[in-house]
């Protein structure tokens, strides 16, 4: 099975530097490809996410790598990393580890409405269990709701325009899945003669994913959750601006609590041409006092 391949993976146990012993978070596990390397330094993994699918297909991946010993799968929200802290009160965890981004079987999987070309889906939820859906939001949010959601968020340059379209849209048939959204919007753009380097959707979709699944204020929960990890090392891989504003406002809030790197470290040329979906990773580092 071809799994996710990690994003800024060298850098990241670069700075953790896991020795035989060492306990880590890895409180996005994704395909466990993170996981998988600080596994084979000898450390231990406690490893959350909150799509059981992602958490049985990294343990399935650990167990073929001979790796399960050390590890210890938790279906957790990133946002309560601090039950982490009750559950096992006496362990000192070296280093943790937030990677914001899909794995790609999430982001290519039928039936979950990430990918542009997904004629099954327009869902985005992380967790099946919760209520609002990306179809929800299409098809019943106001005109000036979808607009905020596309100016805020995807800071989409034609939001208001796009936000009509969709309403006028689905007055003739509903949005029920993600290939339908995209060609709504790229046939937009193809209208107006307007190019553009990615799908002219990706925006869109991704902030559509970032409201159903409640990724600022989650994220927000678990930054301020960190400062209840004394001496842990903190790696956060963001993928978008809104993101890696939040974790620098963080930073810089909590400076007196924070050892923080100066700036943050971006994909090589190389990497981006192996895996093209790390282009716009960005990785933060800094240790809790």
């Amino acid at each position: 099975m071809a799994y996710h391949y990690p994003v800024l993976l060298q850098p990241v146990i670069h700075y953790f530097d896991p020795q035989p012993g060492d306990c880590f978070i890895d409180a996005t596990l994704g395909n466990g490809g993170h996981t998988l390397a600080l596994l084979q330094k000898g450390a231990t993994v406690y490893g959350l996410d909150r799509d059981q699918s992602n958490l049985e297909l990294a343990t399935h991946r650990l167990l073929e790598a001979g790796l399960l010993s050390n590890f210890i799968p938790l279906k957790l929200n990133f946002a309560d990393i601090h039950k982490i802290i009750e559950m096992y009160p006496q362990v000192h965890f070296k280093g943790i580890l937030f990677d914001l981004g899909l794995s790609q079987n999430q982001l290519q999987g039928a039936g979950r409405g990430f990918s542009f070309s997904d004629t099954q889906s327009l869902d985005m939820r992380l967790d099946n269990t919760a209520k609002l859906s990306a179809k929800d939001i299409i098809n019943h949010s106001s005109a000036t709701e979808l607009f905020i959601i596309f100016s805020k968020i995807a800071q989409e340059p034609f939001s208001q325009e796009l936000a009509d379209l969709i309403v006028k849209e689905r007055h003739h048939q509903p949005i029920t899945t993600a290939a339908d959204l995209a060609q709504i919007i790229k046939d937009f753009y193809h209208h107006r003669g307007v190019r553009t380097d990615i799908h002219p959707a990706t925006k869109i979709l991704m902030a559509l994913r970032i409201v159903v699944n409640e990724e600022y204020l989650n994220l927000n929960k678990a930054l301020e959750a960190l400062l209840n990890f004394p001496q842990s090392q903190v790696a956060i891989i963001t993928f978008h601006s809104g993101e890696d504003r939040l974790v620098k406002q963080f930073t810089r809030q909590h400076s007196s609590q924070i050892l923080c790197t100066p700036k943050p470290i971006t994909p090589s040329p190389q990497e981006i041409k192996e895996n093209p979906l790390s282009r716009s990773a960005k990785l933060r580092l800094f240790k809790i006092k």
